[in-house]
């Protein structure tokens, strides 16, 4: 079985690739109803906001940041700190995961979590560029991340000039192979994106390749918003058919309970499609 077959069964069974498309849903609706050109709002603007919101929803998701909770006895113990922000009925369609499956793996503050072998980074990118993310000028960390090595038994089909054996690459692989080591972990990268004026959404989940003097940014990479796996597609933002929560005055279904608030993202806005690390 492929690395890639291996990482969409263990996030698909657990619950956490369900949750990545809600939260992805969920923080480009926000961002799309509250966008406004007139106010001075552009293209970095909608990446950055997107980027914070889809980390929100995935603390919620997960349990983890503000909403992390003692136990995962603890997670049914309230009402409504889950939902508050979200369109009305928007948490009733949240993946519910128990509390502990997925934590909270941050990789020099960009924003990440783990699961079992996995673990998971945000990224943006240009829209309808997914193939060509050049990781040589995106930050250090996701350099790091592109440059952990390849798959076993993955084969370039397009070899370049640019060889991958220099002594400050070799430095940060091992780097990076020493730290997941630890962790038992493998990081992949979810890459999203939006066309501003049709609203039509990207959303990838993937292991990066280090594409040094070109070719393609992916060793293999999986459409979350595919109707059928293998069939790229894209998907429009769901509209928010009610007011938001607390403009009506009819209080929601009872939800769980989220504690202890923590630790912030730290992210930092990278123009145009958002934050990254």
């Amino acid at each position: 079985m492929s690395e890639q077959q291996d990482a969409l069964g263990d996030l698909e069974s657990s619950g956490v690739l369900a949750a990545l498309t809600w939260a992805n849903a969920s923080a480009y609706r926000r961002t799309m109803d509250d966008y406004d050109p007139d106010t001075g709002h552009d293209q970095g603007w909608i990446g950055s906001t997107a980027h914070r919101l889809f980390v929100d929803r995935l603390h919620r998701a997960f349990s983890t940041g503000k909403h992390g909770v003692e136990s995962p006895e603890a997670a049914s113990a309230g009402l409504d700190l889950v939902a508050a922000g979200l369109a009305p009925g928007e948490h009733r369609k949240m993946p519910l995961i128990r509390p502990g499956v997925v934590v909270w793996s941050d990789l020099n503050q960009s924003p990440g979590w783990r699961h079992g072998d996995w673990r998971l980074l945000l990224t943006s990118f240009v829209y309808g560029e997914s193939s060509r993310i050049p990781w040589p000028q995106k930050s250090p960390t996701k350099q790091r991340v592109a440059s952990q090595g390849k798959p076993s038994g993955w084969l370039d089909p397009h070899p370049t000039l640019f060889g991958d054996d220099s002594d400050s690459l070799a430095t940060v692989i091992q780097a990076l192979r020493e730290e997941d080591a630890e962790l038992n972990a493998t990081t992949l990268i979810v890459a999203h994106s939006i066309e501003r004026e049709l609203g039509v959404r990207e959303l990838y989940l993937g292991r990066s390749r280090l594409n040094r003097g070109g070719g393609d940014a992916w060793y293999w990479k999986h459409d979350l918003l595919a109707a059928n796996p293998g069939s790229p597609t894209a998907e429009p933002i769901p509209t928010s058919p009610d007011p938001r929560p607390g403009s009506s005055g009819i209080q929601d279904a009872p939800v769980r309970l989220r504690h202890q608030p923590s630790e912030g993202n730290g992210e930092r806005r990278q123009a145009p499609g958002g934050n990254d690390k």
